[in-house]
């Protein structure tokens, strides 16, 4: 026998330790599961255990998962994964089966875990996830079954830290119940079995229908049950409920239906310590300590949850609490409480078979100062709830704060009384169609104090409200000295009136009642969160609510404010005007979202954000907007040296400050002048920017660090139309500006811009992007008439890289480039990037004298040694991959005319040729110029353009220089449509 044992322990060994190792057995219970269940299941490891856990045999899991395919077989859903966990483990006993014929679960533990239990809108649940083809496998364990006849013993499940969501869309119901902890024994023979089971989670959330029924409540259940197996009845001997420390006695039966597949409920409930005290200890604990208390009177709450939970159907729950006579008084305080009398009833019934309500018979409250007279009623609890409520009541909160013992850190004071009488469905308010309230009476707040230095909360305030609404809302108000502090932001009103009455004298009740509401604030400051802050000084508003004329029963909104100072900051934007006034009309749409339109107009207006580095002043404009579209009229606006006048619409402006997306401006701008050199460091995001800093004329006041590289702004879209008198940029100066700029994708495109700078009339497109500090891109064309050469080369210092020859000239040209380029910091051209097609045409050119100049006129025999004049001149210059090609061309100088053309390097040196067409030579010959502007070489060779100056020649010359233009326009442009 012991070398049996010896044997079998042997083999387990071997089996643990070299054939069931968790790298060998992961991969088989993955494959093994996936192939069993309709699911995806991932597994971290498995890990089979005997000798540490003798004489039990231990499963350990880690990092599982299990994804359903009940509705999807890829792409899933958060409601498709029914369960993912941390840690699982599974001990079982073999031994007592075969000496006791007994099954021994000694534990089972579920750790950190997320259980996501679904029912689609037919009632499929995506927990059935046994695979057809194992029905075979089913058949065969139930013919096992039937024979089975050995009891089981589970010592012990414990579920620890685990998330159950139960999202039934069959019956639009969708529960949470969050940090679940479960520790259950059980006892299951062949007739019966015995559970005992004590679970708690910190939080159970409830929606039905869409609205919120249940939220923050704290849970314990401890309970002994016995269910008969074969009638599948349930019984509920023993348990308790606490909520939120409440804690109650729960007993029934719970019966399963297997032919209807529903179970049948039978629950009641009742308060387990049924007495005033701990009626008292239901107030929040935040704001009561626990304290001894002498109580006297009769206490009752009960209820029960009774009918049958399955599809569609959800037991009904009833609830009754009733107070007589009590009495209380908190050790050491000076107060008490010398009557306290309710009945409160309740029945709920979610899914609408009966009508639900909440019905308050009476609550009355007298002590310290305090009589509180109340009745009310909630009818149609689950559809559109129709309150009932009155009142007489006189409140002493300084004498209350004398008769509960209070947290540390939380005051109250003042004195409230009120008679009121209210009627009104929930839906008035959800629709706001506050009209259908019927309120009368008068309430009276003095000095009222309420404060909670742990939750940072503070509110004190004095108000006189009158309601005289028979049928309709009719409200005269007073508020003074209010302020109101949270964690979520606060407000503070020096004084406030406010009056609403109907102007109609006949009530329609098929349509939103219409109100006239007026209001006074005097110093309104409002704080929410860290972000937004907003004061306003004087405000005067009139609020006015009309049906819709698409749908009576929806309200238009009208407001018309005017304050003398309004202030505004979210982040570090800030938007400040005096004399401001604004008409809005605003509706809510079908997409839930209010739909706002209307004017705005002030005196004078300030606008900074971090994102632009100089502030934006407007002076006595009034701009009218509709949703989230501005439209300016002959809006004056002054950006530092920069004033504008601007006509059209900016959309987005709200989300573009709240949230950085995108704005969106279409604009015809008219300007006396504009100073890009400050706008363009205001995009670059640069701070503490000077806008008075003294504007000169003066190149040389300008500092050559101004034309820096900057990067375009992400969420703007801004295209302007523009008529400018004059420009500033860099230490250029531009006139009469016309065209249209386009700000978007982080690019500038200026398209077909006419302009007069440098004494000449120009025409261009352009595009610019900054991709970073150091390197950008600018594409452009350029047609510039009747310019100085010498103010060419300034406008255009890279053409003394490019030609440099025209340093030679002087004299007026016309002039047209079409060219792209990679830029440096400084936004100057890297030449080895640029493409360019260009073309220079003049009358009447001087060649200016010098050492070259005089050598080939010494040798020529020119009349004129000082000085020459070209009749006409047009040249064609192309640069790509860091050449530059110019093609040949004619130039008459003194007796001579000859054919130019070339190359230039971008080391400055080159290599031309002077072929000469007409001489007083007595035969045609070449020139080839070579070498570099401080060496230039030449010799004598033979005329190599004597036969590609003609007329046919030319127009293919120029049509080369043409197309590489055209290429280059057609790249930049794409980059702008794309």
């Amino acid at each position: 026998m012991l070398s049996l044992i010896v044997i079998v322990l042997s083999a387990i060994a071997v089996a643990v330790n070299f054939v069931f190792t968790p790298e060998k057995l992961t991969p088989v219970v993955n494959q093994v599961a996936n192939r069993t269940l309709n699911a995806q299941v991932e597994i971290g490891s498995v890990e089979l255990t005997f000798f540490s856990s003798f004489p039990d045999f231990e499963l350990k899991i880690s990092d599982g998962r299990l994804v359903s395919k009940v509705f999807k077989d890829t792409l899933w859903q958060k409601s498709d994964t029914l369960l993912q966990f941390k840690k699982c483990a599974v001990s079982v006993n073999p031994l007592l089966y075969f000496q006791n014929n007994r099954v021994e679960l000694r534990k089972f533990v579920f750790d950190d875990a997320t259980i996501y239990a679904f029912i689609d809108s037919v009632g499929n649940p995506n927990w059935n996830i046994m695979r057809a083809d194992a029905s075979a496998v089913q058949q065969n364990a139930d013919t096992v079954s039937s024979g089975f006849n050995s009891s089981i013993n589970i010592n012990r499940v414990k579920f620890k830290d685990v998330s159950l969501i139960f999202d039934d869309r069959s019956t639009q119901m969708y529960s949470r119940i969050d940090s679940l902890n479960l520790d259950l024994k059980a006892f299951l023979s062949e007739d019966i079995a015995d559970l005992r089971m004590k679970t708690s989670c910190k939080n159970i959330l409830f929606w039905q229908d869409g609205e919120l029924l249940a939220n923050r409540i704290a849970f314990e259940f401890d309970t002994d049950l016995s269910l008969n197996r074969k009638t599948l009845f349930c019984n509920i001997e023993r348990s308790s409920v606490n909520l939120n420390g409440i804690s109650f006695d729960v007993g029934g039966s719970l019966h399963r239906d297997t032919i209807a597949k529903i179970i049948d409920v039978d629950l009641s409930y009742k308060l387990k310590t049924p007495d005033v005290a701990t009626v008292l200890n239901m107030l929040p604990a935040s704001v009561i300590k626990k304290s001894a208390v002498t109580a006297a009177g009769d206490v009752e709450l009960s209820g029960s949850l009774k009918g049958a939970y399955g599809d569609k159907q959800v037991p009904v729950l009833t609830m009754l609490m009733k107070i007589q006579q009590a009495s209380a008084h908190y050790k050491g305080m000076p107060y008490g409480i010398d009557n306290l009398t309710a009945d409160l009833s309740c029945y709920l019934d979610v899914m609408k078979k009966k009508p639900s309500y909440l019905n308050m018979k009476i609550f009355r409250f007298q002590g310290a100062e305090t009589d509180v007279l109340a009745d009310g009623r909630i009818d149609d609890l689950m559809g559109d709830p129709l309150i009932t409520f009155n009142t007489h009541a006189k409140v002493n909160f300084s004498a209350l704060a004398k008769t509960f013992p209070l947290q540390d850190g939380v005051e109250m004071g003042g004195k409230v009384s009120a008679d009121l009488k209210f009627k009104g469905r929930l839906s008035a308010v959800k629709e706001k169609d506050l009209g259908r309230l019927q309120i009368k009476g008068n309430v009276a707040i003095e000095n009222v104090l309420f404060k909670d230095s742990n939750k940072d909360f503070n509110f004190k305030g004095n108000a006189k409200l009158g309601f005289i609404g028979d049928s309709s809302l009719a409200v005269g108000a007073k508020i003074y000295d209010l302020i109101l502090k949270s964690r979520m932001g606060s407000a503070q009103v020096k004084q406030m009136s406010a009056s609403v009455s109907t102007p109609v004298t006949e009530i329609d009740t098929t349509k939103v009642i219409p109100l006239d509401c007026k209001f006074a604030l005097e110093e309104a400051k409002v704080i929410i969160g860290d972000t937004i802050r907003a004061y306003s000084q004087k405000t005067e508003a009139s609020v006015g609510v009309r049906p819709s004329k698409m749908n009576v029963k929806k309200p238009v909104f009208d407001l018309y404010l005017r304050t003398d100072s309004l202030f505004m900051k979210a982040n570090e934007t800030r938007i400040g005007m005096d004399l401001a006034g604004f008409k809005i009309s605003t509706f809510q749409g079908r997409d839930s979202l209010w739909h706002p339109k209307g004017t705005i107009g002030f005196n004078r207006l300030f606008f900074s954000t971090p994102e632009f580095g100089l502030p934006i002043r407007m002076q006595k404009t009034e701009v009218a907007f509709e949703r989230n579209t501005v439209a300016l009229r002959q809006a004056k606006v002054r950006i530092g040296h920069s004033d504008i006048t601007a006509t059209g619409s900016v959309s987005n402006l709200s989300k573009a400050i709240m949230k950085n997306e995108l704005l969106t401006a279409r604009l015809k701008v008219v300007s006396k002048r504009i100073n890009c050199n400050q706008l363009i460091e205001a995009l670059s995001g640069l701070e503490n920017m000077d806008e008075n800093a003294v504007e000169t004329d003066t190149i040389s006041s300008v500092s050559t660090d101004k034309a820096r590289l900057f990067i375009v702004p992400k969420n703007v879209d801004l295209e302007f139309e523009t008529n400018i008198g004059r420009v500033r940029y860099n230490h250029m100066i531009f006139e009469n500006v016309r065209g249209k700029v386009q700000i978007k994708d982080q690019m500038i495109n200026l398209e077909n811009l006419s302009m007069k700078a440098l004494d000449a009339m120009m025409r261009t497109s352009l595009l610019y992007k900054g991709d970073s500090s150091i390197d950008g891109y600018a594409g452009f064309n350029f047609d510039i008439y009747k310019i100085n050469i010498g103010k060419l080369v300034t406008f255009i210092p890279e053409l003394d890289t490019i030609v440099p020859m025209l340093r030679s000239f002087k004299g007026l040209v016309n002039f047209n480039i079409a060219a792209e380029s990679r830029l440096d910091s400084l936004m100057n051209i890297r030449i080895p990037s640029l493409r360019a097609a260009v073309h220079i045409k003049g009358d009447s050119l001087v060649l200016l004298d010098g050492d070259t100049f005089r050598r080939l006129a010494k040798i020529l025999m020119f009349k004129n040694k000082k000085e020459n004049m070209f009749d006409s001149i047009s040249v064609n210059i192309t640069v790509d991959n860091g050449a530059v090609k110019v093609y040949p061309f004619v130039v008459e100088i003194d007796r001579y005319r000859a054919a130019v053309g070339g190359t230039q390097n971008l080391d400055m040196s080159f290599n031309y040729h002077v072929s000469i067409l007409k001489s007083p030579l007595p035969f045609k010959a070449g020139v080839d110029l070579y070498g570099n502007l401080d060496k230039v070489k030449f010799r004598i060779t033979r005329a190599k353009y004597k036969n590609m100056v003609s007329p046919v020649q030319i127009r293919q010359i120029d049509s080369t220089r043409i197309n590489m233009g055209k290429v280059i326009t057609s790249h930049f442009k794409r980059l702008v449509n794309n």
